[in-house]
């Protein structure tokens, strides 16, 4: 049978359900109701916000992470307090996927809670959420002892306002984690910070090279005379992308000291960084 033309089962015997004292009943009832747009069924849905079965309690919220009934809001603000981890992360993750700026003070309030994907998921929905109320907690976020919630922060403050954490991310171009000096270096790059400079040359010899790139980028992203010498450097790097994206870093910014490093790199092994290096020289007339 085609789907088209499998019938709803009937709203009332559902809506009945919900009063199961089995909660599989109950879950499978959600699921079918989130398919009827009938006020009658957000009324019953919010109220298995209260549900005292995690499975229940998520099927609804699921069901109606989308609507925009203050209400469903209310619900996932106080269940932001529960007993149960699973709840807290899972509100916190719908409320970023709301997106109500009224949620902001309360997932603040939990960012420091002690389940980290309770720290994860406020973090991400702070971002989400992209109030500037936020931007005090996730500075405070980046020095949390998880690199996922630092990862997350650093996201969260990239989409809230990149130009502010500028010393924080400069101490997390030495963290422990790659991933996390990878997305400092990134959104050091995008605050075009001076105050960045010298601790992204360094950054330059990270250990892992997609670090590396992250720093190439910024430096291009920051650009002036002051980075030449350091991408021409970077010309020689044992990986190849590394090399290929400092020089096209050197052709947009276009300093005529680049251009014998530049047709040296023509010898480059590598037939992406030779185009990078094409490009880069056709700034400078060359070709």
């Amino acid at each position: 049978m085609d789907e088209k033309q499998i019938p709803k089962r009937n709203m009332k015997e559902l809506l009945d359900e919900l009063s199961s004292t089995e909660w599989n009943i109950r879950a499978k009832a959600v699921f079918d109701l989130k398919n009827y747009n009938d006020p009658i069924v957000t009324d019953a849905l919010i109220d298995r916000l209260n549900d005292d079965n995690e499975n229940v309690w998520l099927s609804a919220a699921n069901a109606l992470k989308s609507s925009k009934d203050p209400r469903v809001v209310d619900s996932l603000i106080k269940t932001l307090n529960d007993t149960r981890e699973e709840v807290r992360w899972r509100s916190a993750y719908f409320l970023g996927e709301i997106g109500d700026k009224r949620a902001v003070e309360h997932i603040i309030n939990i960012s420091n809670d002690e389940c980290i994907e309770v720290r994860i998921n406020a973090a991400k929905a702070l971002g989400k959420i992209g109030d500037e109320k936020a931007i005090d907690a996730l500075i405070k976020a980046l020095e949390d002892d998880d690199p996922v919630v630092r990862k997350e922060a650093i996201t969260a403050l990239n989409l809230i306002s990149p130009t502010k954490p500028v010393e924080a991310l400069i101490k997390l171009l030495n963290d422990d984690d790659k991933r996390v000096r990878s997305l400092a270096a990134i959104l050091l790059g995008k605050t075009k910070s001076i105050e960045a400079f010298n601790d992204l040359i360094v950054t330059l010899d990270d250990e892992n090279h997609i670090v590396r790139i992250s720093a190439v980028y910024a430096l291009d992203k920051i650009g002036g005379e002051q980075a030449v010498k350091p991408l021409i450097k970077a010309l020689k790097d044992p990986h190849w992308e590394v090399r290929s994206d400092a020089a096209i870093a050197l052709g947009k910014i276009g300093n005529s000291e680049a251009v014998v490093p530049l047709m040296e790199a023509l010898r480059d092994e590598n037939t992406f960084v030779r185009k990078s290096v094409v490009k880069a020289l056709e700034k400078f007339n060359v070709f």
